[in-house]
Protein backbone atom coordinates (compact mmCIF):
# COMPACT_ATOMS: atom_id res chain seq x y z
CA UNK A 1 0.00 0.00 0.00
CA UNK A 2 1.23 3.56 -0.96
CA UNK A 3 0.52 7.01 -0.21
CA UNK A 4 -0.66 9.50 -2.07
CA UNK A 5 0.52 13.58 -2.33
CA UNK A 6 -2.33 15.61 -2.25
CA UNK A 7 -2.17 19.62 -2.88
CA UNK A 8 -4.24 22.73 -3.31
CA UNK A 9 -3.52 24.69 -6.88
CA UNK A 10 -1.44 27.20 -5.10
CA UNK A 11 0.20 24.84 -2.18
CA UNK A 12 -1.23 26.22 0.93
CA UNK A 13 -3.19 23.20 2.00
CA UNK A 14 -1.22 19.76 1.58
CA UNK A 15 -2.05 16.44 2.81
CA UNK A 16 -1.96 12.54 1.78
CA UNK A 17 -3.89 10.08 1.69
CA UNK A 18 -2.51 6.69 3.55
CA UNK A 19 -2.50 2.82 2.24
CA UNK A 20 -4.08 3.40 -0.94
CA UNK A 21 -4.29 0.44 -3.57
CA UNK A 22 -6.23 -0.10 -6.29
CA UNK A 23 -8.41 -2.54 -4.13
CA UNK A 24 -9.02 -1.02 -1.47
CA UNK A 25 -10.55 2.04 -2.52
CA UNK A 26 -12.86 3.21 -5.68
CA UNK A 27 -11.88 5.58 -9.14
CA UNK A 28 -14.86 6.63 -10.82
CA UNK A 29 -15.84 8.69 -13.22
CA UNK A 30 -18.93 11.03 -12.53
CA UNK A 31 -21.06 12.60 -14.87
CA UNK A 32 -23.79 14.42 -12.86
CA UNK A 33 -24.87 17.81 -13.00
CA UNK A 34 -24.01 18.39 -9.77
CA UNK A 35 -19.98 17.50 -9.83
CA UNK A 36 -20.21 19.86 -12.76
CA UNK A 37 -22.16 22.81 -11.27
CA UNK A 38 -19.58 22.44 -8.53
CA UNK A 39 -16.32 22.06 -10.70
CA UNK A 40 -18.42 25.82 -12.56
CA UNK A 41 -18.91 27.36 -9.40
CA UNK A 42 -15.52 27.12 -7.89
CA UNK A 43 -14.75 28.48 -12.00
CA UNK A 44 -12.33 25.02 -12.83
CA UNK A 45 -14.21 23.27 -14.75
CA UNK A 46 -11.24 23.16 -17.21
CA UNK A 47 -8.93 21.70 -14.68
CA UNK A 48 -11.51 19.22 -13.40
CA UNK A 49 -13.76 18.27 -16.06
CA UNK A 50 -12.85 16.01 -19.10
CA UNK A 51 -14.12 16.42 -22.58
CA UNK A 52 -17.82 14.68 -21.33
CA UNK A 53 -18.65 16.59 -18.61
CA UNK A 54 -17.06 13.62 -16.47
CA UNK A 55 -14.61 14.00 -12.83
CA UNK A 56 -12.65 11.65 -12.18
CA UNK A 57 -12.39 11.03 -8.09
CA UNK A 58 -11.23 8.43 -6.03
CA UNK A 59 -13.33 7.64 -2.86
CA UNK A 60 -11.77 6.06 0.12
CA UNK A 61 -12.81 6.06 3.84
CA UNK A 62 -11.71 9.29 5.69
CA UNK A 63 -9.65 8.09 8.34
CA UNK A 64 -7.38 7.33 5.28
CA UNK A 65 -7.46 11.27 4.44
CA UNK A 66 -4.51 13.37 6.40
CA UNK A 67 -4.69 17.20 5.85
CA UNK A 68 -0.79 17.76 6.61
CA UNK A 69 -1.20 21.99 6.00
CA UNK A 70 -3.53 24.42 5.26
CA UNK A 71 -6.68 23.41 7.34
CA UNK A 72 -7.82 26.51 8.05
CA UNK A 73 -7.71 27.32 4.38
CA UNK A 74 -10.44 24.29 3.83
CA UNK A 75 -14.42 25.95 2.46
CA UNK A 76 -17.37 23.72 1.66
CA UNK A 77 -20.19 24.30 -0.28
CA UNK A 78 -23.54 22.58 -0.85
CA UNK A 79 -25.56 23.14 -3.98
CA UNK A 80 -28.71 22.57 -1.77
CA UNK A 81 -29.49 21.94 2.06
CA UNK A 82 -29.41 18.31 1.96
CA UNK A 83 -26.90 18.06 -1.40
CA UNK A 84 -23.10 16.71 -0.50
CA UNK A 85 -20.54 18.41 1.52
CA UNK A 86 -18.46 19.53 -1.19
CA UNK A 87 -14.83 20.43 -0.03
CA UNK A 88 -12.87 23.08 -1.87
CA UNK A 89 -9.35 25.74 -0.88
CA UNK A 90 -10.53 28.85 -0.27
CA UNK A 91 -7.10 30.33 -1.03
CA UNK A 92 -7.40 29.22 -4.71
CA UNK A 93 -10.60 27.18 -5.35
CA UNK A 94 -8.88 24.01 -6.06
CA UNK A 95 -11.71 21.07 -5.85
CA UNK A 96 -11.18 18.58 -3.06
CA UNK A 97 -13.53 16.21 -2.19
CA UNK A 98 -17.07 15.42 -1.17
CA UNK A 99 -18.64 13.65 1.30
CA UNK A 100 -21.66 12.45 2.02
CA UNK A 101 -22.40 13.16 5.80
CA UNK A 102 -19.99 12.86 8.82
CA UNK A 103 -21.30 9.41 9.55
CA UNK A 104 -21.07 7.65 6.35
CA UNK A 105 -17.65 6.67 5.96
CA UNK A 106 -16.05 7.91 2.43
CA UNK A 107 -14.70 10.72 0.73
CA UNK A 108 -14.46 11.29 -2.64
CA UNK A 109 -10.85 13.01 -3.76
CA UNK A 110 -11.27 15.03 -6.92
CA UNK A 111 -8.26 14.05 -9.06
CA UNK A 112 -7.32 18.20 -8.94
CA UNK A 113 -6.21 17.61 -5.51
CA UNK A 114 -4.20 14.80 -6.10
CA UNK A 115 -0.46 15.84 -7.19
CA UNK A 116 1.21 12.47 -6.93
CA UNK A 117 2.99 11.68 -10.27
CA UNK A 118 2.17 7.90 -9.57
CA UNK A 119 -1.50 8.47 -8.92
CA UNK A 120 -2.45 6.18 -11.99
CA UNK A 121 -0.40 3.55 -10.92
CA UNK A 122 -1.73 3.84 -6.62
CA UNK A 123 -5.50 4.28 -8.00
CA UNK A 124 -5.35 1.92 -10.77
CA UNK A 125 -7.86 1.95 -13.23
CA UNK A 126 -11.29 3.60 -13.68
CA UNK A 127 -13.84 0.78 -12.18
CA UNK A 128 -17.36 2.54 -12.88
CA UNK A 129 -18.59 5.28 -15.31
CA UNK A 130 -21.73 6.73 -13.42
CA UNK A 131 -24.72 8.97 -13.83
CA UNK A 132 -24.12 8.72 -17.27
CA UNK A 133 -27.24 10.83 -18.01
CA UNK A 134 -25.82 14.09 -17.29
CA UNK A 135 -22.23 13.97 -20.18
CA UNK A 136 -22.52 16.75 -21.69
CA UNK A 137 -20.97 14.76 -25.06
CA UNK A 138 -20.32 11.33 -26.72
CA UNK A 139 -18.43 8.67 -23.89
CA UNK A 140 -16.91 6.57 -26.07
CA UNK A 141 -17.66 2.96 -26.23
CA UNK A 142 -14.06 1.65 -25.43
CA UNK A 143 -14.60 4.03 -22.01
CA UNK A 144 -17.83 2.42 -21.14
CA UNK A 145 -16.91 -1.14 -21.60
CA UNK A 146 -13.98 -0.63 -19.61
CA UNK A 147 -16.03 0.92 -16.07
CA UNK A 148 -19.51 -0.40 -16.45
CA UNK A 149 -21.58 1.23 -13.61
CA UNK A 150 -23.52 -2.05 -13.65
CA UNK A 151 -22.63 -3.13 -9.75
CA UNK A 152 -21.07 -0.07 -9.02
CA UNK A 153 -23.40 0.86 -6.15
CA UNK A 154 -23.63 -2.57 -4.22
CA UNK A 155 -19.60 -3.08 -4.76
CA UNK A 156 -19.77 0.76 -2.98
CA UNK A 157 -22.02 -0.40 -0.24
CA UNK A 158 -20.22 -3.20 0.71
CA UNK A 159 -17.37 -0.98 0.77
CA UNK A 160 -18.34 1.62 3.04
CA UNK A 161 -19.96 -0.99 5.22
CA UNK A 162 -16.49 -2.39 5.62
CA UNK A 163 -14.83 0.70 6.60
CA UNK A 164 -17.45 1.67 9.07
CA UNK A 165 -17.20 -1.89 10.91
CA UNK A 166 -13.75 -1.84 10.69
CA UNK A 167 -13.65 2.07 12.40
CA UNK A 168 -11.97 3.86 9.06
CA UNK A 169 -15.04 6.31 9.55
CA UNK A 170 -12.67 8.25 12.40
CA UNK A 171 -10.77 10.38 12.08
CA UNK A 172 -12.57 12.40 9.79
CA UNK A 173 -10.32 15.72 9.31
CA UNK A 174 -13.27 17.13 7.67
CA UNK A 175 -15.80 16.87 10.61
CA UNK A 176 -15.39 17.33 14.40
CA UNK A 177 -15.53 14.32 16.35
CA UNK A 178 -19.80 15.57 17.31
CA UNK A 179 -20.17 15.88 13.55
CA UNK A 180 -20.18 19.46 12.70
CA UNK A 181 -18.35 20.52 9.04
CA UNK A 182 -14.74 21.62 9.52
CA UNK A 183 -15.79 24.63 7.94
CA UNK A 184 -19.87 26.24 7.95
CA UNK A 185 -21.55 25.43 4.87
CA UNK A 186 -22.35 27.70 2.15
CA UNK A 187 -25.43 26.70 0.45
CA UNK A 188 -25.34 27.69 -3.10
CA UNK A 189 -27.87 29.84 -4.98
CA UNK A 190 -28.74 29.27 -8.31
CA UNK A 191 -26.31 30.44 -10.88
CA UNK A 192 -24.00 31.65 -7.78
CA UNK A 193 -20.05 31.42 -8.50
CA UNK A 194 -17.77 31.52 -6.06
Amino acid sequence: MDNLALQCRCGQIKGRAIKVNPADGTRVICYCKDCQAFAHALKAGAEVLDEQGGTDIYQLPPARLQIQQGLEQIRCLRLSEKGLYRWYAGCCNTPIGNSLAPRVPMIGLIHSFIVDPEREAKLGPVRACVNLRGATGQIPKSQLDAAPARGYVGKLMLKILVWKLSGQGRPNPLFSTKGQPLASPHILSPGEKL
